[in-house]
């Protein structure tokens, strides 16, 4: 007999219980109107893969008559009056909506949340999306729900050993999404779970088409000539590595957990071809100027009248982005337009539907002297290139530093083939056992 979604949640709170006052993952606790949500799912039971799920969302997703306030102050009063559409999906699919989750301010990844990295309490968790990462590691949540212009869910994932999914641009509603925490032209809404298995069954819950998000409505291909498994998977090649190792350097142990991820690949019979994507660097300087021209479009007014509500760093991010030139602006754009060219030319090239990257270039770093203004460009080299493309990627736990932080392997793959792209991981995930491990808080 299934387990019914009552007795899910009494774990989840129990887990909520013994961990929350270490980690700080929930901006707002619902625990009762969680408990009357599982009591009447219970009533009506459902074949739902994800029936009686706990979760929770990033507090930049709409929840009917709850804050959302994307953790500024600048918004504190604002309350929606309706589910964001994914929230409401989950619902009806008999998932129990838990809470809302710590952000940084507004996404931009440039305060410090009280959030803190279960491995090690020292150290970040990641962000924006950092409550999404810390829930599901500690099991305070089954899944989260966050957002990712830049990597905002993969590296939070990384971070925290579990598994986060950025999907294909336009897959998932992003309807009921804060606006003025969102970018919309890069944002992804994406999904943190233990396991890409656990993700497939709540991708399969979330990805219809939205009459209120008309991203959804765009013809899709099938993708009934990619499978799962590969013959060719592509790396990216040296002079690559070498400009991204410019804008950081890659962490030792870091590359030693991605060459022995490819490794599981090679056991497997999949050949590693390398790849150039001359481009690809820049898109750390193209993800920041599209991020702060859009998000900025919608906290204009807010800022003029009420700067003192915002983080400094959020204020001056938000005014800069006002003031972008006109150039470079179009200069963001034709890296973006490159890029699209660059990779769909090196799938073409390499015979493979698939790349390999880190997923980040440094595992997560010491709290004592972390300035996120100064450090948010090291985190995202690998990650912010594919917000720019839309294509879907995923984040997978695939090894330890020696003082036993989490590191995370990226997967890439062609848009719309999501599906096939996470039974990839799953055959990863068969392979290995990093995603079964659990931190020691």
């Amino acid at each position: 007999m299934s387990e019914t979604a009552s007795d899910q949640l009494t774990r989840t709170l129990d887990a909520v219980a013994r961990t929350e006052d270490k980690v700080h993952a929930y901006r707002h606790l619902l625990g009762q109107d969680a408990r009357s949500s599982a009591a009447a799912a219970d009533v009506n039971a459902s074949a739902s893969p994800v029936f009686g799920w706990p979760f929770a969302v990033k507090e930049v997703f709409d929840v009917a008559n709850v804050q959302t306030s994307g953790g500024s102050r600048a918004y504190q009063d604002r309350v929606a009056a309706f589910d964001a559409t994914v929230v409401g999906r989950l619902k009806a699919a008999g998932c129990t909506l838990l809470g809302t989750q710590v952000a940084h301010e507004l996404t931009c990844g440039l305060d410090l949340p009280p959030t803190r990295n279960p491995w090690d309490l020292t150290c970040y968790p990641g962000g924006s999306s950092a409550g999404a990462g810390v829930s599901v590691a500690v099991g305070s949540a089954r899944f989260a729900l966050g957002t990712d212009a830049a990597g905002s869910v993969r590296i939070p994932a990384a971070m925290t050993g579990t598994t986060g999914l950025k999907p294909t641009w336009g897959l998932v509603s992003s309807h009921g999404v804060m606006r003025e925490a969102s970018a919309p032209s890069i944002d992804h809404v994406g999904i943190i779970a233990r396991s890409a298995e656990e993700i497939t069954k709540i991708l399969s819950v979330l990805t219809s088409p939205d009459p209120w998000d008309a991203a959804t409505l765009q013809a899709r291909p099938t993708g009934h000539d990619v499978i799962g498994g590969a013959d060719r998977i592509a790396v990216l090649g040296k002079e690559t590595l070498k400009a991204l190792s410019d804008i950081n350097p890659l962490d030792p142990d870091i590359d030693s957990a991605f060459s022995q991820s490819c490794d599981v690949f090679r056991q497997a019979d999949v050949e590693i071809v390398e790849v150039e994507l001359p481009i690809l660097p820049r898109a750390v300087d193209a993800i920041v100027t599209l991020f702060a021209a859009e998000l900025s479009c919608a906290n204009a007014q807010t800022v003029k009248h009420h700067r003192d509500l915002f983080a400094p760093a959020v204020a001056d991010m938000i005014e800069t982005g006002l003031a972008i030139p006109a150039d470079q602006l179009k200069d963001a754009v034709k890296i973006r337009s490159s890029l699209r060219d660059e990779l769909s030319a090196a799938f073409g090239a390499s015979g493979g539907h698939y790349l390999l990257t880190p997923t980040t270039p440094r595992p997560a770093m010491p709290l004592a002297n972390f300035d996120p203004t100064e450090e948010l460009g090291t985190l995202i080299p690998f990650t912010c290139g594919f917000n720019l493309t839309g294509n879907p990627a995923i984040s997978l736990p695939c090894g330890q530093t020696t003082g036993g932080l989490p590191i995370g392997l990226q997967i890439v793959g062609l848009h719309f083939t999501d599906a096939a792209l996470l039974e990839l991981a799953e055959e990863f995930q068969h392979r290995t056992h990093w995603h079964e491990l659990r931190p020691p808080v």
